[in-house]
């Protein structure tokens, strides 16, 4: 059953009475935050997702919201934020949670966040917008974009690597498997040593650079294809003898263990279908599996390797005003309109002026946008341009639109700094959560920080 806000909150108790008035009092950017949350217009994107009256009470959703700014704020795991908030009254009472009760388990919080989804996030980020504008806190008159890339919580691989995570993967759920009383007299051999001790080799060889090294690193790599083809086999056999023994008995928690064992036996048998390939001299794989997860952006001496790209557009009072995740690594020419399309409707109008860096550049990009009704729009032109083209890129506006826009790095490096833009420790396509999660929080603070200084 949805709980929309915490009914207990505003009841006094005993403690409410033995503590001083100040203790109960939040201060400084809590206040200002707090009052922003107390809009009940913030709470209809989970009411219109959640809105049941049946099962038992669930957390409060402004309890959630609340705990969720905390956590991207302070950049807290769940478990430090749940001891965080229940050490702290002030905390406690910005959370709406009594100082008499218990804050909710770190993995409530964590379940409710993936239940909620990346839409309802989204819905609420553009609802928080929306009202700052409603109050003339922002103007959006003129947006610039950029794109960065949000890093998976991942280590660089290679075909090795992969074989190697795959093998202990396996091994990890068939243990869990046979744990919770499933297939138990399935035969399954723990082979990670084996596969430990040709990784070591690896490393040994690879120190050394002739074509000798090369070779017994490529004849180590088929000797792991082999070990990970028969741990495949053998957990494709616990599975098919697991789902037997589950058959008549409907128990929802070993069905879900089952199926992420069969999950995992998919991933892995691609990943030796393209380590395969590589050994047959094919690098050029499409859709490769680089983790038993997301995709390769940039070569491997960069910082940011692995992860999604995001498309952002940000308003000149610094707010973000909405994201895109892309899939792969598309040409940044093919982002500029859809995330202009996707402003304006999140503003509900067009901005007076655009500007991005030379990436975007592209005379059908600025035909379109400006067919939006958007009056100026800056994308320097690359390479040779004609004489229209410098006189045009002279004009004041373009040259001022051009300096404001390298703004949008300082943004990019402060939602990485402070706001866990930098890596995402969500799993698989749940990195859209996170980037509204950590929107959020920014625009919040910002929005704080406005009305502040507006006070």
């Amino acid at each position: 059953m949805l709980r929309i806000k915490n009914e207990e909150f505003k009841q006094l108790s005993v403690f409410n009475l033995l503590l001083p008035k100040s203790a109960l009092e939040l201060k400084g950017e809590l206040a200002v935050v707090d009052k922003i949350l107390e809009e009940e217009a913030f709470l209809e994107p989970f009411i219109e997702k959640f809105n049941s009256r049946c099962g038992r009470p669930r957390t409060p959703v402004d309890t959630y919201i609340r705990m969720k700014y905390l956590k991207f704020r302070y950049e807290l795991g769940y478990e430090t934020l749940c001891e965080e908030v229940s050490d702290s009254i002030s905390w406690k009472v910005f959370c709406h949670i009594p100082v008499c009760k218990e804050v909710p388990d770190h993995s409530t919080l964590s379940k409710l966040t993936k239940r909620f989804g990346e839409d309802t996030l989204e819905k609420l980020n553009t609802l928080i917008l929306q009202k700052a504008l409603e109050k003339k806190l922002i103007k959006a008159k003129k947006i610039r974009i950029d794109t960065t890339v949000v890093k998976s919580n991942i280590h660089h691989p290679t075909d090795a690597s992969l074989l190697s995570d795959g093998v202990k993967v396996l091994t990890r759920l068939v243990k869990k498997v046979k744990d919770a009383g499933i297939a138990t007299k399935a035969e399954f051999q723990d082979r990670t040593r084996s596969v430990k001790k040709r990784i070591l080799n690896i490393v040994k060889f690879t120190k050394n650079r002739a074509n000798e090294a090369k070779e017994n690193v490529k004849k180590t790599v088929k000797e792991l294809v082999k070990i990970t083809r028969n741990v495949l086999s053998s957990a494709s056999k616990v599975s098919s003898i697991a789902k037997n023994e589950i058959k008549e008995a409907h128990d929802k928690s070993k069905a879900i263990l089952i199926q992420k064992l069969d999950d995992a036996i998919s991933t892995v048998g691609r990943v030796i279908e393209q380590t395969n390939e590589v050994l047959k001299g094919n690098t050029s794989i499409p859709d490769r599996i680089v983790s038993i997860l997301p995709i390769k952006r940039g070569k491997s001496r960069a910082d940011v390797e692995f992860g999604r790209k995001v498309t952002l557009s940000e308003s000149e009072e610094g707010l973000i005003i909405c994201s895109r995740v892309e899939k792969g690594n598309p040409a940044d020419k093919t982002l500029a309109v859809p995330i202009v399309e996707k402003t304006i409707d999140v503003l509900n109008k067009a901005p007076e002026e655009v500007a991005g860096d030379r990436g975007f550049y592209s005379s059908k990009n600025e035909q379109e946008i400006q067919g939006l009704n958007v009056k100026h729009v800056a994308f320097p032109k690359p390479g040779k341009k004609s004489e229209n083209r410098v006189k045009h890129e002279r004009q004041h506006w373009f040259k001022r639109l051009t300096r404001w826009r390298s703004g949008s790095e300082a943004t990019i490096s402060l939602l990485k700094r402070k706001y866990g833009f930098d890596v995402c420790l969500f799993h698989g396509e749940n990195i859209g959560i996170w980037v509204n999660l950590s929107i959020f929080t920014h625009n919040i603070t910002k929005i704080a920080r406005i009305m502040a200084q507006t006070c």
